[in-house]
């Protein structure tokens, strides 16, 4: 079954208010511990099953993704960008 736009959506929302709320509670930790903290955090969504199981393949792509960038790659306008075209798809596909 495809992933709806709604899950991505939800998903995508979860993860970009962890990362600003990461960065208001934490000491800061540049680009480096901003992708430690994405890969924990989708490590932890994965185990512990918080999401649809439709969204197991875009966390694992997603842990990829940090891993084959580099430490040093800032993925947060990428994770916003993603977010907004889901919003948009899911707007679009809800209006017709």
């Amino acid at each position: 079954m495809p992933q709806s736009y709604s899950q991505r959506v939800h998903f995508y929302y979860c993860i970009l208010v962890a990362l600003k709320i990461n960065a208001k509670t934490r000491k800061p930790a540049g680009v480096r511990g901003k992708n430690n903290f994405l890969l924990k955090w989708l490590r932890n969504a994965q185990n512990n099953t918080i999401f649809h199981p439709d969204i197991t393949s875009e966390i694992e792509w997603l842990r990829g993704k940090i891993i084959s960038s580099g430490p040093d790659a800032d993925l947060e306008p990428m994770l916003q960008y993603v977010y907004e075209t889901a919003r948009r798809a899911e707007t679009l596909r809800l209006g017709s």
